[in-house]
């Protein structure tokens, strides 16, 4: 029998809206929807409106950069000046009332808050230039001022600069803040790529300006403006390498007095005496595990096996002390790119004894390996490549005028890692580390790091003749791990034949070998997965240095023949983010090599992310990030990721997928 439902009573059922219930219903779901739309178009005009500024107070401050940069003082307070006024009226503007209600909107109000902090941060950042403009057009030679003169330093200059230096920084910290506190996730793609550029550009100035001051503070005491100061002064030669570089040859000692520095006679340091085993500390508790077996600390020509110049100063100056019986204040080296990025401002030079002329053409060339067949004679030689540094430094230092070439030649030998510097005044020390002017082994915090050195264990020079390329690619994985694989390649061109003994041996293996020590570094808590020579697979050597791992291995390259080395690792803490996106840093720590090492750095994004921003130089295609060139001294690299689309990320918010 079919199942018929009960008769509801004509007062149980539901009623039926009323016509003008309806109506009112549809009338406040329009004003809703008229509201909604109003509301999109208003932080669309208002944000709108605030970019043109954006756009104008950003070039402002590029155009002042780069007077600034190129010793045009007046026009960079000029331009910082208008980039300031231009970001302030900005910064109003984005308060006015109509901007207020557009930030009431949920999640689209966002927009309004970004668009005002970047034009807050301009404004900071342009105080920021504008302090330092000011300070530099108040010397009385303006920029010129702060170059040497007649040999010395002008230590009174760069000390007035400590304290707009401070200035400038404080802004640039209040300008990171803002940027740093502003909303970050659910943003159009082009204001949150805004953003993080913006965080981008300020985050390097912060870093710019940090060590700044206490640069200049701590330059007085450093120079000898207190008292003589005493460094331990090497001549690098990268043609027999060593980790901080090249081998130590040639020493002398340079005395520091009111800003003048003098050099004495240089030696070989096969003139000094080493120090028995034992008898010196090592500069950390890794160095002697690693080094000891090579002689470190105590024997001169292995103290710089290490990539960490403070670990290699530090025990330099603990023989010196151990055997000759008096404390220095630092150890200075510098190899033949530093002279010929000098000799390009100064032009050549004569070394007197014996005489011979010196170029940026010729140093490199002259100092890695013609002396060894011009000077057959080691003392001799060793002579020639010290006297090389004294005179070009002499001459440098001495030159009249041309005080905006000379600074630039001093930073960048500074920064490219040709010139190194360790202090033990602590200001200065502390300085140069934030700088990241000092050589040392470390990453960027947070970051990942790699860094491949070669320690040569064939007791000639041919490591004039190499040639090496680097490969390393990055695979980001989710919740932060990342797996990483390293190709190191070295191509022996070294002859058999027509050089001296001295350069191509047999010290050991046949003449014209190659035996590289390499060891490949990684970022904290790394583990290997695999090691290959040639394609084939190995057992490698493990350790670790100041908290980074490395793999290591030792092996022979016949000339003319090319061999590889390939490190896969892992790593559980690479990058920063959740399911929204993320951060990815790495460091890459580079070698002094006489040809310039071929790198192509290869970085792919987690599955189902796109790359957003990336450090200049990197070459962005959807998720996969590329940079390539010859490696400097250190490379630092940032990138932002994110899901590909709004809505992708909104879902990822709400659901927690990845």
């Amino acid at each position: 029998m079919q199942r018929t439902e009960p008769l509801q009573d004509a007062e149980d059922r539901p009623k039926e809206p009323s016509p003008p219930r309806r109506r009112r219903r549809r009338l406040a779901a329009l004003v809703v929807l008229v509201l909604l739309v109003l509301g999109i178009a208003l932080v669309a005009v208002t944000t709108l409106a605030l970019r043109s500024d954006l756009e104008e107070g950003r070039a402002a401050l590029n155009d002042g950069r780069q007077a600034l940069l190129n010793g045009r003082i007046d026009e960079a307070t000029a331009a910082f000046r208008h980039a300031t006024r231009v970001f302030d009226g900005a910064a109003a503007d984005a308060s006015s009332g109509l901007t207020q209600i557009g930030r009431m909107l949920p999640v689209l109000g966002r927009s309004p808050d970004v668009a005002a902090a970047i034009a807050e941060a301009g404004a900071h950042a342009g105080r920021a230039g504008l302090a330092i403009a000011t300070a530099i057009g108040d010397l009385p030679d303006g920029i010129d001022a702060l170059a040497p003169t007649d040999g010395a330093l002008p230590l009174d200059a760069i000390a007035s600069l400590a304290a707009p230096l401070a200035e400038a920084r404080a802004q640039i910290e209040r300008a990171s803040a803002t940027l740093h506190a502003s909303p970050e996730g659910l943003l159009p793609g082009p204001l949150a790529d805004a953003r993080r550029a913006a965080i981008e550009r300020v985050d390097d100035l912060e870093r710019l300006l940090a060590p700044a001051g206490s640069l200049a503070t701590g330059m007085h005491a450093f120079a000898g403006g207190d008292g003589t100061r005493r460094y331990l002064f090497f001549a690098q030669n990268p043609a027999e390498l060593r980790g901080t570089g090249g081998i130590w040859g040639a020493y002398a000692i340079v005395r520091a007095r009111d800003g003048r520095f003098s050099f004495s006679p240089f030696a070989p340091i096969q003139s000094l005496d080493g120090a028995p085993r034992g008898a010196v500390d090592p500069p950390n508790p890794d160095y002697e595990r690693n080094y000891g077996q090579y002689g470190a600390p105590g024997y001169w020509l292995n103290t710089n096996m290490t990539p960490d110049f403070p670990s290699a100063a530090r025990a330099a100056i603990a023989i010196w002390e151990s055997t000759e019986g008096d404390r220095l204040d630092g150890v200075i080296t510098a190899d033949p790119f530093a002279l010929r990025r000098l000799l390009q401002v100064t032009g050549a030079v004569q070394v007197p004894q014996p005489p011979i002329e010196v170029s940026e053409e010729n140093v490199v060339a002259l100092l890695t390996n013609r002396a060894f067949s011009l000077f057959p004679d080691a003392p001799t030689r060793k002579a020639v490549l010290g006297e090389a540094a004294r005179v070009v430094f002499d001459e440098f230092l001495t030159l009249p005028g041309r005080a905006l070439p000379r600074l630039r030649a001093i930073g960048s030998t500074l920064a490219d890692g040709h010139l190194r510097i360790y202090a033990e005044d602590q200001t200065m020390q502390r300085a140069l580390v934030t700088a990241g002017l000092d050589g040392g082994l470390r990453s960027a915090e947070g970051g990942d790091l790699v860094a491949v050195v070669v320690n040569s264990g064939s007791g000639g020079k041919v490591d004039y003749y190499s040639r090496r390329s680097l490969l390393h690619e990055v695979t980001l994985l989710p919740a932060g791990r990342a797996v990483t694989t390293t190709v190191t390649t070295i191509e022996n061109g070294a002859p058999t034949t027509g050089q001296p003994r001295y350069v191509i041996g047999p010290s050991q293996g046949d003449a014209g070998d190659n035996i590289p020590l390499v060891a490949v570094y990684c970022g904290r808590g790394c583990r290997l997965v695999r090691a290959e020579r040639d394609d084939r697979r190995i057992q490698i050597h493990t350790g670790s240095e100041l908290g980074f791992p490395y793999f290591r291995d030792y092996f022979t390259i016949p000339s003319g023949r090319t061999r590889s080395l390939t490190v896969q690792t892992q790593r559980s803490d690479s990058w920063e983010g959740d399911q929204l996106g993320g951060t990815y840093r790495l460091t890459v720590m580079g070698q002094t090599t006489v040809r310039p090492t071929s790198t192509t750095i290869r970085i792919h994004a987690p599955a189902g992310m796109r790359f957003t921003t990336g450090s200049e130089g990197l070459r962005i295609d959807g998720d996969v990030a590329t940079w390539s060139g010859s490696l400097g001294d250190r490379l630092e690299l940032e990138l932002t990721f994110a899901a590909p689309s709004l809505g992708v990320r909104v879902w990822r918010a709400l659901t927690g997928l990845f």
